[in-house]
């Protein structure tokens, strides 16, 4: 009960917010981390490039290290 009255409070009182990245900010206040709430949940697919999604190396591309 405790951590949600402080986390309301949190974003009742405190007007700061960090820079947000990957679907959350922190507080620069009480160093709090709170999801954006114009975000729904985070995607891979999001981040990853799309050209590198196929992307694969095969075992026989790796040049061996232990002879």
């Amino acid at each position: 009960m405790w951590n949600r009255i402080s986390e309301l409070w949190c974003q009742k009182v405190h007007t700061g917010a960090m820079w947000p990245i990957h679907g959350k900010y922190i507080c620069p206040q009480c160093l709090r981390e709170h999801r954006l709430a114009w975000e729904g949940p985070v995607r891979g697919s999001d981040y990853a490039d799309p050209s590198l999604r196929s992307a694969s190396m095969g075992l026989a591309s790796v040049p061996s290290l232990v002879q």
